[in-house]
């Protein structure tokens, strides 16, 4: 869902053309590329150290090191938007081979708790190509929490990356608490990105969004690794809350999430409607080793609806999601046809020994602790979650994913009780997946049925690519809660429709 992507608007702000202010600018084209071919290190002498504080709504600190980066990105905190229509937008990011990439920064966090929308991050990225829309608003702020409604043409996005990309630099220090919607701290080494996300905080009102027909073409040949000593906050309460470490080779997302966003009446919250003409095309391609071996991730409960802890290594994902966390009176999304195609091919392959996930109690519904590797993926997911249950739609939906060479997965999640209405505890190691989810959980209304095309699915896991998985789960002694799970997995290849309400 959305508990992926936070950390990466922190790092590419540098790009950024922001209208957080009113009379920010009419309707206009964006045409970025951006091309590196040196090497880019952030040094060990890096560092920010927060002391004993909170952080503000949307308030960030990050860490990082890019190679290439074209960003473009609409975001009201604390203000209603004033209606910035974007034409087409057309990003192109390319990290060349000699543009090696490093970060070996450390942030150091006090004790203090993260408000709404807010991010605390570590990372480096070979090339980023980014579209956000954003609007996070403080409860009980008033008109500061109602957002107009935004337009964006059709959106094209390149991302290639041929350098090898590593990060050491970690999130040390328990104090943060993520108290707040949204909130986020991550630790990641990625290759090449592309995304394209709306995304509603805290929001009393948001008005209908329209973005066009959406193409990402990724791509990554280096060698991708995150070595960090890892990440250490505190209690995960706020609702959609994540904390993640982890190492991706290539990957392309676009995103819808509402979260705790009171909307007083049917529809406040209004729907999305991305590609409704010219649909969404993705097309993600890894041939570089990609491995996570970062050690040392605690967390404290996860209380929060919707909250996350993760720890894992991807060569190749796409995703498409519409998510709502908390929210009441949200419309219904479109989404017009899907077409994803991930494949992953590396001798090397694709390892993660992200050690041990130590977390308290998992009471959120829906909340969840994972440590996977993934050669490719290919994901759509509508989710709903204490929310109004809209009933979303999609076109047709094709996926075809394959992966070539080793998946390895090692890791252990000692945690509290898993008592949180679907709430799950999993660790997994997959050669490659299509999937498409329904779900609602624990919904304050029946669980909406969507409205989907034709699924067609494709998964092959080709010979020669063994995949190993070695997990273990302590869970504390006591009821699980109503539709948990905990599981320990290893599977070549899977395609899965799925339609789930739990209540």
């Amino acid at each position: 869902m959305t508990r992926k992507y936070h950390y990466l608007m922190a790092s590419v702000a540098v790009a950024a053309i922001m209208a957080a202010t009113p009379n920010a600018f009419a309707q206009t084209a964006v045409n970025q590329t951006a091309t590196n071919n040196s090497a880019v290190s952030n040094l060990a002498t890096s560092a920010i150290d927060t002391g004993v504080g909170n952080l503000g709504l949307g308030a960030s600190v990050a860490i990082s090191a890019s190679g290439a980066v074209s960003s473009t990105s609409a975001t009201a905190i604390n203000q209603a938007f004033n209606a910035p229509t974007f034409g087409s937008v057309t990003q192109g990011a390319t990290n060349a081979a000699a543009g090696d990439v490093s970060n070996l920064g450390t942030l150091t966090i006090g004790t203090g708790a993260a408000g709404s929308g807010s991010s605390a991050s570590i990372g480096a990225s070979g090339a980023v190509a980014a579209l956000s829309l954003a609007g996070i608003g403080g409860t009980g702020v008033g008109t500061n929490s109602t957002f107009t409604g935004q337009t964006v043409g059709a959106v094209s996005q390149t991302s290639g990356n041929a350098a090898g990309v590593t990060n050491s630099g970690s999130i040390v220090g328990a104090g943060l608490t993520l108290s707040g919607s949204g909130a986020s701290a991550s630790v990641s080494g990625t290759g090449a990105m592309a995304t394209v996300s709306k995304t509603s905080i805290d929001a009393t009102s948001f008005g209908a969004t329209t973005i066009g027909g959406v193409g990402q073409t990724v791509t990554n040949s280096g060698t991708i690794g995150n070595t960090s000593t890892g990440l250490a906050v505190g209690a995960l309460s706020g609702g959609g809350a994540s904390a993640s470490v982890g190492a991706t080779g290539a990957a392309a997302s676009v995103s819808v999430a509402s979260i705790d966003s009171p909307g007083a009446t049917a529809g406040a919250i209004a729907g999305t409607t991305i590609g409704a003409t010219g649909g969404v095309g993705q097309t993600v391609s890894n041939t570089g080793a990609t491995s996570n071996s970062s050690t040392g991730f605690t967390v404290g409960a996860l209380s929060g609806n919707g909250a996350s802890a993760s720890v894992g290594a991807t060569g190749a994902a796409a995703s498409v999601s519409v998510a709502s966390i908390g929210s009441a009176g949200v419309g219904s999304s479109t989404v017009g046809n899907i077409t994803q195609s991930s494949t992953n091919n590396n001798a090397t392959g694709v390892s993660n020994t992200g050690g041990t996930v130590t977390t308290g109690n998992i009471s959120g519904s829906g909340a969840g602790v994972s440590i996977s590797a993934t050669g490719g993926m290919n994901s759509v997911s509508l989710s709903s979650n204490t929310s109004n249950a809209a009933v979303n739609t999609v076109g047709t939906v094709g996926q075809t994913t394959a992966s070539t060479g080793p998946v390895s997965n090692t890791g252990i999640i000692s945690a509290g009780l898993l008592s949180g209405v679907g709430s799950s505890a999993n660790i997994g190691a997959t050669g490659a997946a299509s999937s498409f989810s329904a779900s609602s959980i624990n919904d304050t209304t029946v669980g909406g049925i969507p409205q989907v095309g034709n699924i067609t699915q494709s998964s092959t896991n080709n010979a020669g690519s063994a995949v190993s998985n070695t997990g273990k789960i302590t869970l504390a002694a006591g009821n699980m809660g109503t539709g948990a799970s905990a599981s320990v997995s290893a599977m070549g290849a899977g395609s899965f429709a799925s339609f789930r309400s739990v209540k």
